[in-house]
């Protein structure tokens, strides 16, 4: 009878163990979680897509800023550079006077054309002026070259008239003393020893390269211009669309390059 009421003991506890409250509240903690986590991840993702709506950039409403204004509703949108081109091709329109002014494919196309020939000209007024740039400067190497090589043209003949007893102007003399004091020196003893007798044709030869000497060095002393025009000075280029706002829908004209005139010549 003992084994009997200890199998009645046993199932008896499993029972009221399992219908138990403490057990049920249990459960439903658990199945309240996983709602809960349920719940949560849906948050989750509205809260990711409101995030996302709210990166989105809002519609452009500001005005153009170089719009010139020319009467009777009449308009001209004026642009620096490719990048604004772009971003009004991008957007497909742009506000003028407090309107939209929306631009189809082939008045976005036309403006990216103008953009594109408006960059072209700049380059090649860019090029114009570097290419002068450099010649200058290649002007005024040729020059130092030709000075240089007149000099030693000049120096070496001196040295050896001098040397021949000729005559030879002060001017001349001190060119080459301040050329090459040594040759100067060898040249005035050489031309002390072999001293000969001066006829009035060798002085007139030797006065006329004298003549010629000191008219090359007076062209050589003449102030040179290697300066070159600024770029200011140069003509700029810019894009312009003409719109007509008159009507009840504004109207776009077709876009153009227009050549700016350097300030002064306008």
């Amino acid at each position: 009878m003992r084994v009997l009421n200890d199998s009645v003991a046993t199932l008896t506890g499993s029972l009221a163990k399992a219908f138990s409250p403490k057990e049920n509240t249990k459960k439903a903690d658990q199945s309240e979680t996983s709602d809960s986590a349920e719940i949560s991840e849906a948050a989750r993702a509205l809260q990711e897509k409101e995030k996302a709506m709210a990166m989105e950039q809002p519609e452009e409403t500001m005005d153009w800023l170089d719009v010139i204004d020319r009467g009777n509703g009449k308009f001209t949108a004026r642009f620096r550079s490719t990048a604004e081109i772009s971003h009004v091709v991008k957007l497909g329109y742009m506000m003028v006077n407090g309107q939209k002014v929306t631009l189809d494919k082939q008045q976005q196309k036309e403006l990216m054309a103008a953009g594109k020939q408006m960059e072209k000209d700049r380059q090649n007024v860019m090029n114009q002026f570097m290419m002068e740039q450099q010649l200058a400067s290649a002007r005024q190497s040729a020059d130092g070259w030709k000075k240089a090589a007149q000099q030693q043209s000049r120096v070496t003949q001196t040295a050896m008239r001098l040397m021949r007893g000729r005559h030879v102007s002060p001017e001349d003399e001190k060119e080459l003393a301040e050329f090459s004091s040594e040759l100067y020196a060898m040249a005035k003893s050489a031309g002390a020893l072999e001293k000969i007798r001066e006829d009035r044709e060798s002085r007139e030869r030797d006065r006329k390269i004298s003549e010629d000497n000191a008219r090359q060095r007076a062209e050589e002393q003449e102030p040179k211009d290697y300066s070159t025009k600024p770029l200011s000075e140069y003509p700029t280029y810019e894009t312009q669309v003409a719109i007509d706002m008159s009507g009840d829908v504004p109207q776009i004209g077709a876009a153009g390059e227009v050549t700016i005139p350097p300030a002064g010549n306008s």
